[in-house]
């Protein structure tokens, strides 16, 4: 089953009692200052088998909007991408530099309105340095969580192939519990990812969730909380086979977000280990 999922797309609804509605006799001699939910992260490095091994330095600039613009990656992966939005703050469009490889520019087109809420369907698109046209296309339910996701590309022939589809399945907190890779017939599993969960606070739930989707996909699914244990299995031959597992532990700060995770992952009869430390603006 292929790893490189996900995803997700919901804002989260946070709110705060007003001291003045518990006694309508009470008087206020100051003003009270609003409270700022955002709790965005500044920085994520990630260390390979070693704490002290970082292999991936990973930092976001935000504009004047409080949305995040510029994402600076180096080491593993030596990259800068640039976010372009539209009046509404809808993302529009991702620019991927390279050192290496031609920039790669990706679209984002919402089907009909102008309000995130009301859309139905999300399509990403972009083209590679072979010519080669991706699109995703991803889906909204009823409670305004992307439930599908399918990707399609056309050749230089203008010939389109299914490569893959996903299909999300969700607890009643808003946690992926299942994420299950659909065959091109649209109705045969031929593999699948299983979540649990522990009570933590999300550090990507202030990222804009195409960017999430469409850059650090790896890191989290589409939930509410971040995962524990993660499995993947492969059932293409008709009998489910765990493929990789994934164990993860963090240590959290005193407002339950994490500052650091250790992950052991196991593939086969192999087991590493990585390490990802995560930064917040002050």
């Amino acid at each position: 089953m292929k790893y490189g999922i996900l995803f997700i797309f919901i804002f989260f609804i946070f709110s705060c009692d007003d001291p003045s509605l518990e006694d309508p006799n009470s008087d206020i001699d100051e003003v009270l200052e609003p409270v700022n939910d955002l709790r965005q992260l500044s920085s994520i490095q990630v260390a390979f088998n070693s704490a002290t091994n970082v292999t991936r330095d990973i930092n976001f600039i935000y504009n004047n909007l409080d949305l995040l613009s510029t994402i600076i990656e180096s080491g593993s992966v030596d990259q800068t991408t640039l976010a372009s939005y539209s009046n509404g703050n809808k993302l529009e469009q991702l620019d991927i530099n390279d050192n290496v490889f031609p920039a790669l520019n990706i679209s984002v087109a919402y089907d009909n309105d102008d309000s995130i809420q009301a859309v139905a369907i999300v399509e990403i698109s972009y083209t590679d340095i072979a010519g080669i046209f991706y699109n995703k296309t991803l889906y909204v339910d009823a409670q305004n969580r992307f439930n599908r996701v399918v990707t399609t590309e056309t050749s230089l022939g203008g010939v389109t192939t299914q490569v893959e589809e996903l299909r999300l399945q969700y607890s009643q907190n808003f946690n992926v519990l299942r994420i299950e890779e659909i065959a091109n017939d649209g109705f045969t599993v031929i593999g699948y990812s299983d979540f649990t969960y522990n009570f933590n606070n999300n550090p990507f739930t202030d990222m804009n969730d195409i960017i999430r989707l469409f850059m650090f996909d790896e890191f989290i699914p589409y939930s509410r909380y971040l995962p524990a244990t993660r499995l993947d299995y492969d059932l293409s031959t008709g009998i489910a086979m765990l493929e990789r597992s994934i164990d993860y532990q963090y240590t959290l700060d005193n407002n339950g977000y994490p500052v650091s995770r250790e992950l052991q992952v196991t593939e086969g009869m192999m087991t590493s280990s990585y390490f990802e430390f995560f930064n917040y603006r002050p």
